[in-house]
């Protein structure tokens, strides 16, 4: 049986769908997705370098698979994504079913934690063991990039990732870009449109998809860390 749509009712005044853009034409959709997950290091003893760019676990490539899924019923113009490993494997994997080649942007990679360190240095063995944990209280009540030691610091790290955005969004006016990146990057962007100060006010799971819709100078969050499309068994943080 056909279904037939009632007729659309005229917008009242001060209509909420307005100022969100669900009536406009020429939006800019972005849809940011979290990297699927990685392999862990599993050393006892922590090596920074470990942690920078690890691949995909077995695990990971599932999640990937069932975003593809989702996303090819959708109208995707373009896949971007950072240049580390786990966002190029997870962009190729989505990309894929959709005909699409991922662009890579290298300034969409995530935070640099420990960017001034040779390899092989624990960082804890250079500072202070008492500094080292009032910083480390300090990041567990708010997820500062600046309580960190050696690496880029907030404002920075916000400052590199919303310049990156705008360039994107310039390109690619009024399509549905796909970006994959890493759980730093997005909340920048989410922060930065509902002025949030905190660096990261949310753990985005993997593969997870949050929503922006950009015309002009408006910017709307229509969703943040949508997982449903991950049952309970492949979802992780």
């Amino acid at each position: 049986m056909k279904v037939v749509l009632p007729p659309l009712s005229p917008e009242p005044p001060f209509s909420v769908r307005i100022p969100f853009l669900l009536l406009a034409d020429g939006v800019t959709r972005l849809t940011l997705v979290r990297h699927a997950q990685q392999v862990f290091p599993t050393e006892d003893e922590f090596d920074h370098t470990a942690w920078d760019d690890p691949i995909l676990s077995e695990l990971g490539r599932v999640q990937a698979a069932a975003l593809a899924g989702v996303l090819t019923e959708q109208d995707v113009d373009v896949v971007v994504c950072s240049s580390m490993h786990r966002a190029k494997e997870t962009a190729e994997i989505i990309a894929f079913p959709l005909g699409l080649t991922p662009e890579v942007r290298p300034e969409f990679v995530e935070i640099a934690s420990y960017r001034e360190l040779e390899p092989g240095v624990n960082p804890q063995t250079l500072v202070d063991p008492e500094e080292w944990a009032a910083r480390e209280q300090a990041f567990y009540r708010q997820v500062m990039w600046d309580h960190m030691f050696f690496g880029e610091g907030s404002a920075e790290f916000r400052a590199r990732i919303m310049g990156a955005i705008t360039k994107l969004i310039a390109d690619y006016e009024g399509q549905h870009i796909v970006l994959v990146s890493h759980g730093g990057v997005i909340n920048a962007v989410i922060s930065e449109i509902l002025g949030i100060e905190e660096d990261m006010f949310f753990l985005p799971s993997h593969c997870s998809v949050s929503r922006v819709w950009i015309k002009e100078d408006i910017r709307r969050v229509h969703s943040i860390n949508e997982s449903q499309h991950l049952h309970d068994g492949i979802r992780t943080n």
